[in-house]
């Protein structure tokens, strides 16, 4: 695909999330923009050996005194600066669309299913080919006013085959000035509140992506995957704006196989043998990680109750 075609796709990305900035500002309640950047320095070069940029915005499209309905665009990309990479892998990309509905069975329950088409790959030649999906489904019950807990399940098509992963959500606030929230495995983190709007704490993670390469590269795929654990400090920056640094830790393993080269179930973070051997391995282990993040939240009661208990442990979920 050319450049002029490639600038076209990214261009309509970027008009379609401005399309939904008006919806999200007048039109509903709790409205969060989310921008990420994770940088990992490269060891003896200038070049980063790793950086990635998110872009995820998520509005309510629909609410009764039952049904919330969420839509959202997320935008992911990715820049690899392997060594002694024949396979020249740099550049890659993840465009996706969560749509999630949430059923409130009592004043103290909610069911919630996620369902999340995506484009997931080097961008060089798009087709149906690329196409994955993510799908989730769970179930949480609010203890009290700080405090809830939940269960669910995680299904991802990737282009090696199925993955599932279980997972639990929490949110919970102890000693007064402690908090432990999140999605365990994929993200959660430790909290100590210096103030209402300060806080320091450590966090935890781990994510997967899975990307198709160009028919160049004779539609091959590559497995990435993460484990993660840094200290963070959050601080809002405006009314509505607020940012995270966090430094710590990273390691990664990223795998190229054939598009042959599948199986058809996995578990999240358990790794299972491919047909033969991959045709290139890479794999990392204790590398510094540094973190940015600007979220931004116009309705800061609403976002805080729905969004952050809710929005961000399920559409966060990363594959």
């Amino acid at each position: 695909m050319s450049i002029y075609y490639k600038r076209r796709i990214l261009f309509f990305i970027l008009y379609i999330i401005l399309l939904q900035l008006p919806v999200m500002t007048y039109s509903q309640p709790g409205s969060p923009l989310s921008l990420s950047l994770n940088y990992i320095p490269a060891k003896n070069e200038s070049t980063p050996f790793f950086l990635n940029f998110n872009l995820s915005i998520n509005f309510p499209a629909y609410k009764d005194s039952l049904i919330t309905g969420l839509i959202g665009t997320n935008f992911k990309y990715y820049r690899f600066n392997f060594q002694n990479d024949s396979l020249d892998i740099h550049n890659l990309y993840s465009w996706s669309v969560p749509i999630t509905f949430l059923y409130k069975t009592s004043e103290i329950r909610y069911f919630a299913m996620m369902f999340e088409p995506s484009l997931s790959s080097d961008f060089k030649d798009i087709s149906s080919s690329d196409l994955r999906y993510n799908l989730a489904m769970f179930y949480v019950k609010k203890k009290d006013l700080n405090s809830s807990f939940g269960i669910g399940i995680a299904i991802s098509k990737r282009f090696s085959g199925f993955q599932i992963a279980p997972f639990y959500l929490i949110n919970m606030r102890f000693r007064n000035k402690w908090i432990l929230s999140g999605n365990i495995p994929f993200k959660s983190k430790l909290a100590y509140e210096i103030n209402g709007k300060k806080k320091v704490g450590i966090s935890f993670g781990a994510n997967s992506n899975s990307f198709r390469l160009s028919e160049k590269d004779n539609n091959n795929y590559m497995d990435y995957q993460a484990i993660e654990v840094s200290l963070f400090y959050h601080q809002p920056v405006l009314k509505h704006f607020k940012w995270n640094i966090n430094f710590g830790m990273q390691s990664t393993q990223t795998e190229v196989y054939s598009k042959n080269q599948t199986f058809p179930l996995s578990l999240f973070l358990i790794s299972r043998k491919k047909s033969g051997n991959s045709l290139e391995s890479f794999k990392n282990k204790g590398m510094l990680l540094f973190q940015v993040n600007f979220s931004y939240a116009p309705f800061e009661k609403y976002s805080s109750l729905k969004f952050s208990k809710i929005n961000k442990k399920k559409i966060h979920c990363r594959y």
